[in-house]
């Protein structure tokens, strides 16, 4: 058997081979050694079919043995995984010839386990809510101090926050965000005092390996911030080479509104995100100068922009607020995350965006949000393997994230391989069951497998995040599968918009009921509001038929689009 990697992923589970261990959110599950090697050996070898002739060879080397051996180590395998419905998520039989492991798997090798820290938001004792302001604001500043650390991945907050409210248990979270090791503590006021207790623990056996109290004056809440940046980076530093630059430091009601809108922008809704945009603007009424209140609004409009409804304002918005943010603290990722997006989503210089998501990469490869949004900019200009790519490195980063583990959908689907794409969405409803961009995807990937019924109930879930593109995607879906009458109401309610509907949802909806001079012509006007959504065009699957029509196919020439990678 070749070498294997330490640690293997996939769903639920995470396979120590050296340790030859299995475990699932971070408890240990036990397995014979016969089901271990052949679990070992399968995933090592899912990119086929492994012959029970080879399993023989390979498991039971020199034993003498029948095919019934293998049979009952498989099924105690299934029994162990919860493997036992149809269709399977984890070992598929393929009949007399023998087994393939089809979840997708993630390698991580030690040296980024072993620097995963989760970082939990600070506990307020006494009777204010379990996620105050300070509590989230401290850990806050901790992940942004400690994100610039290239030798060190830092779960994201609102991955812990997500988390510790499932969880509850500091252990269990840093086990169900699959990190090494984690950092928790509380904040305790009482009178004109503030006292914070800080630990960093080992997530394998709950031992603490360092602890501090910082007592400051109330209100000096960066103070705190900082003095316990300090302390932590001074712990690690012998362990791991650490150094970093200082957390960004404004007035305390501006950075608890700056929170909230963190709070909003996270609900990926456009009403959410409005209301984002509003907490950020106060943040700045009372520090105009505070970068990442900057940067949240940039964040917020990009994601307004995404929509295709009032795209000039919302992007060139996104651009001032990011460049400003970027002036006043050089170097913030969300800031340059949003100059990337910009780039391709607005402006379409391919090349820009690529030099600013590498450029922001090489600062912070930490960032999963970097990682992803670079993904994404891959797989809409048909760079399908660097998107799968920068997919993984960053599930690997931020592992229970749906926004990142449907991304890795999208990256799976575009590139032709639904069977990985459809494990992948599944894997998204483990972690939020209603998250509606998972439904969408999910939608289309039902389609592109020929399962209309279900692409079109994928759909209708995710109409009810409120983004107007989302219901072309519907009627598209309607008028591939045949249910033409249903399609056409859509696009008599897009059509009776006027201009309040983007020119994608009409295009998508022409497109499916294949009526492609009226497609072209929408698809033009994307062109001319530069609306980003032209691009699936030419790289979603499902438009794979449109894009061939001589009306459509034109229309590649004015985006002058870097060369398209095979499926």
């Amino acid at each position: 058997m070749r070498s294997p990697p330490e640690t293997i992923q996939f769903g639920d589970y995470a396979l120590e081979v050296a340790k030859r261990q299995l475990r699932r959110h971070g408890e240990e599950v036990v397995l014979q050694r016969k089901a271990f090697d052949t679990l070992v050996f399968l995933v090592q070898h899912a990119d086929r079919v492994v012959s029970k002739d080879e399993l023989m060879s390979e498991i039971w080397a020199g034993a003498v043995v029948t095919e019934n051996a293998i049979a009952r180590v498989i099924s105690a395998l299934r029994r162990v995984l919860d493997d036992r419905e149809r269709p399977a998520k984890y070992i598929r039989a393929v009949p007399r010839v023998g087994y393939q492991f089809i979840a997708p798997i993630l390698r991580q090798d030690a040296a980024i386990r072993e620097r995963a820290l989760a970082v939990l938001p600070f506990r307020q004792l006494a009777e204010a809510p379990a996620e105050s302001a300070l509590g989230l604001g401290i850990a806050e500043a901790l992940i942004s101090r400690l994100s610039q650390l290239p030798t060190l991945v830092i779960r994201p907050l609102s991955s812990a926050s997500d988390a510790w409210n499932k969880l509850g248990e500091p252990v269990k979270v840093a086990r169900y965000l699959q990190a090494s090791d984690y950092l928790e503590g509380s904040v305790q006021e009482s009178g004109d005092r503030v006292r914070v207790s800080a630990r960093l623990l080992a997530t394998s056996d709950e031992t603490p390996y360092w602890s501090e109290i910082v007592d400051v004056q109330a209100g000096e809440i960066f103070a705190v911030q900082d003095a316990i940046c300090e302390k932590i980076v001074a712990a690690l530093a012998p362990k791991l080479g650490l150094s970093g630059p200082a957390t960004p430091v404004t007035q305390e009601d501006a950075y608890s509104a700056h929170l909230e809108g963190r709070f909003y922008l996270s609900r990926a809704t456009p009403g959410a995100a409005e209301r984002a945009i509003e907490r950020f603007e106060a943040a700045l009424d009372i520090d105009p100068a505070y970068g990442p209140a900057w940067a949240g609004i940039a964040e917020s409009h990009d994601y307004l922009g995404t929509m295709g409804v009032a795209t000039a304002d919302h992007f060139q918005a996104a651009y001032r607020a990011a460049t400003r943010a970027l002036a006043l603290e050089p170097g913030l990722a969300n800031a340059m995350n949003v100059l990337g997006r910009v780039a391709w989503q607005y402006d379409r210089d391919w090349a820009r965006a690529e030099q600013i998501f590498e450029e922001g990469i090489s600062q912070h490869p930490g960032d999963a949000a970097l990682r992803i949004a670079y993904s994404d900019f891959c797989c809409l200009t048909s760079n399908y393997a660097l998107g799968i790519e920068q997919a993984e490195t960053a599930l690997r980063i931020d592992p229970v994230s749906p926004w990142v583990n449907t991304l890795l959908a999208q990256a799976y689907y575009m590139s032709g391989d639904t069977d990985r794409a459809v494990q992948q969405i599944n894997r998204t409803f483990e972690f939020d069951p209603d998250f509606a961009f998972a439904h969408f995807f999910s939608g289309l990937i039902d389609m592109a497998r020929g399962e209309a019924d279900a692409a079109i109930r994928s759909m209708q879930r995710a109409l009810e995040s409120g983004r107007p593109d989302f219901v072309g995607g519907y009627g598209m879906c309607l008028g591939m599968a045949g249910r033409t009458e249903e399609a056409e109401e859509i696009l008599e309610n897009i059509l009776a918009q006027g201009d309040d509907a983007p020119p994608i949802a009409r295009a998508v909806v022409y497109t499916g009921l294949q009526r492609y001079d009226e497609a072209a012509t929408e698809f033009s006007r994307c062109i001319e509001d530069r609306d980003w959504h032209v691009l699936l065009l030419f790289s979603d699957p499902m438009f794979a038929e449109a894009a061939e029509q001589p009306q459509l196919r034109r229309l590649r020439d004015q985006l002058d689009l870097p060369q398209a990678e095979s499926r």
